[in-house]
């Protein structure tokens, strides 16, 4: 499964999170707001649908699927049964492939520290932190939270700010020197 397909993963927050760098007009980010609402709600996504939810005309609609079909953001899958309005393709761009937003190991590494599986909540905090610090301080912080036997994401998380308001973390997240 990936990362994007995660149940803990919100893609909206996601699109509005990286918007300055997939380069979304507002008309584009409206259609892909509503297409995945609607794939989201297991709706019937048609040319008609889309203009009446996102209010724009049926030329608009129709020119702001064009364009993000070529940046190829959106794919259209007709098959006999329907047609089906995909947006992997944001997801899968060289910019969500470098933002480093999901690592598996580090997953991994938590649940067997804390010696259960993690809950969505924890899950979405972790996911955070990936995309803010840097992955070695973050495996540092669950070894001292272990050491003080308080595994647990509040904890890990205080642990976190204030090594960043100490100055051992930058404040793009990643260690000084």
């Amino acid at each position: 499964m990936k990362w994007y397909e995660q149940n803990y993963v919100s893609r909206r927050d996601w699109i509005i999170d990286h918007l300055q760098v997939l380069g979304l007009s507002g008309e584009e980010f409206l259609l892909v707001m509503a297409v995945d609402f609607m794939n989201e709600h297991r709706m019937v996504i048609t040319m008609d649908s889309l203009a009446a939810k996102t209010g724009l005309s049926a030329e608009e609609t129709d020119k702001v699927i064009s364009l993000l079909c070529a940046k190829r953001y959106l794919e259209i899958r007709a098959s006999n049964k329907e047609v089906r309005f995909v947006l992997d393709g944001l997801f899968e761009t060289e910019t969500a492939k470098q933002q480093r937003v999901m690592d598996q190991s580090l997953f991994d590494l938590f649940e067997s520290e804390f010696g259960r599986p993690l809950n969505p909540r924890e899950m979405e905090k972790i996911s955070e932190w990936n995309s803010t610090y840097n992955k070695k301080m973050i495996i540092q912080a669950l070894r001292e939270a272990s050491a003080y036997q308080h595994l647990n994401t509040s904890y890990i998380d205080r642990i976190l700010q204030e090594w960043k308001k100490k100055g051992f973390i930058g404040s793009s997240g990643k260690e000084t020197s």
